[in-house]
């Protein structure tokens, strides 16, 4: 190996690796955060929904218990006094 070579390749091993895996590291934190943060808004997105699902839901149970009243109280007989 040339003589010259020597330093070149300690400043490389010494400067150059080092912030050649820090960049590769920041990249792959941003991805993860990229990640999360999408993960985060598709479940708030079912949760949305969910939520407006549960909603209907509970209309719906309403008008059938309002129905189901008013069948009982057309079929019920006025109580004797």
């Amino acid at each position: 190996m040339s003589p010259y070579l020597v330093p070149v390749l300690i400043v490389f091993i010494v400067v150059g690796l080092p912030v050649i895996c820090g960049t590769l590291l920041s990249i792959a934190k941003m991805n993860r955060r990229d990640a999360k943060e999408s993960a985060s808004s598709e479940e708030a997105a079912i949760l949305q929904e969910m939520h407006d699902s549960l909603n209907r839901l509970e209309r719906r149970i309403e008008a059938l218990e309002t129905i189901t009243t008013d069948r009982e109280s057309r079929t019920t007989p006025p109580p004797i006094r």
